[in-house]
């Protein structure tokens, strides 16, 4: 805006300058005035191409054989001078050798030539200068020292235009490297996060086979021997002895259970849902198969966990096995009264076989896995489904929310104090 203003300040000028050399507005110093006009809009509109100064440099051309034209050169000169600034900046970021090499010649001369242009405004003035006495000399000396001026006010200003375009781009590429070091700190938050909990998971999970592996075992010997202990002393009669045995077996029999108790919430609380169901499905493909796994369940209880987890992997068992898929698909997701999931693969199950004793013993496997499935969800209360779909085979299952939202509070508080 500062630059369009200051053009517009010295047509301004210039006009009054010009109506009051010929003693008021012509028609000559309107046209001159309207050409200047449509020099400088051109110029604007071809910036930075050196076509640009051309407009400017024609009027100035002009302005040799009609003297009231002379007023307007400081502004023609305004955007040569803006033409020159913006142009070389280009020039050198495209490079001296691409230039030379795209003409196939010396760079610098043909530079020269193409803003030669922008210094026409000093033929009329210099004429003018030199073939006139007086006052038309007096102003053409004016013309020519203010054009001067001019022309070094629009280098100027578009020097300050380029410098502040180049503090715009560092500004914008600042802020965008700043961008990608928030999301790269983000990434490494959820990362560490990620890590934390996962060491934790393993961390309980840890425990919980050390006290099945060590006390349990212990406490499940003990037991035993104070069953046979028991037995022998009712053998030989001896009530108060077996009395003693049948109180240690209660009190062996209550630990095993708040043993078991404390393992299994242990266990739920280690279990990690996306990991259980990542591992399943890269263990179960065997690298042979491509699986696209959409999780949209962050969350379920361990046997909720264990079931799916083993049915992705029988499934994908049996699609490696029994088909020529290349890809499958599972799909986990979390409605609001059912877990559900389904697995489909592309590859269709193979109609035949060269042995028939072995096409009757794949059937007999992939039987018995469908029947695990099946047997598997409904034993925590869901479904099953499994059968031919989309040139494929499709296996479904859901299972229920409402048997773990019922249960209350308060067993979960005396799981918790019997732990302590």
């Amino acid at each position: 805006m500062g630059r369009i203003a200051g053009w517009l300040v010295l047509l301004g000028l210039g006009t009054l300058c010009g109506s009051w050399y010929s003693s008021g507005v012509s028609g000559t110093l309107i046209t001159g005035l309207l050409a200047s006009v449509a020099a400088g809009a051109l110029c604007e509109w071809l910036l930075p191409a050196p076509v640009s100064i051309w407009g400017g440099a024609l009027v100035s051309i002009l302005a040799t054989f009609i003297p009231d034209w002379l007023f307007f050169l400081p502004a023609l000169a305004f955007e040569a001078g803006v033409g020159l600034g913006t142009m070389v900046p280009a020039t050198r970021s495209v490079g001296m050798k691409d230039l030379q090499a795209k003409n196939s010649g010396p760079a610098w001369p043909r530079l020269l030539l193409a803003l030669l242009p922008a210094f026409f405004w000093l033929i009329p003035a210099t004429a003018d200068l030199i073939l006139f006495r007086g006052l038309p000399q007096r102003y053409a000396l004016l013309a020519l020292l203010t054009s001067a001026l001019a022309q070094g006010g629009g280098l100027t200003c578009a020097h300050l235009a380029v410098a502040k375009g180049r503090v715009w781009q560092i500004e914008d590429t600042e802020r965008y490297r700043i961008r990608q070091l928030h999301g790269r700190i983000s990434d490494l938050d959820e990362e560490r996060a990620q890590a934390t909990r996962m060491a934790h998971l393993s961390e309980r999970t840890r425990i919980a086979r050390d006290i099945h592996d060590n006390v349990g075992h212990l406490l499940t010997r003990a037991i035993m021997q104070t069953q046979a202990g028991r037995v022998v002393a009712k053998s030989k009669g001896d009530q108060s002895t077996e009395h003693v045995f049948e109180s240690v077996g209660k009190t062996l029999d209550q630990a095993m259970t708040t043993i078991r108790r404390s393992v299994h919430d242990l266990e739920d609380e280690g279990t990690d849902f996306a990991s259980q169901m990542e591992d399943a499905s890269s263990e179960a493909s065997m690298g042979r198969l491509k699986v696209d796994l959409n999780n949209g369940i962050k969350t379920a209880p361990a046997p909720v966990c264990r079931c799916l987890a083993t049915i992705v992997r029988e499934a994908l068992t049996n699609t490696v096995r029994h088909s020529s898929a290349r890809s499958a698909q599972v799909i986990l997701r979390d409605l609001p009264a059912f877990w559900q999931m389904v697995v489909q693969d592309d590859g269709g199950i193979q109609q035949s076989q060269p042995d028939s004793s072995a096409n009757k013993e794949s059937r007999l496997q992939r039987g018995m896995g469908l029947a695990d499935m099946e047997a598997r969800a409904r034993a925590l209360g869901g479904t099953a489904n499994s059968g031919p779909n989309r040139q494929g085979w499709k296996v479904f299952v859901s299972l229920p929310k409402e048997p773990w939202s019922n249960q209350s509070a308060t067993d979960h508080v005396e799981n918790k104090r019997v732990m302590a």
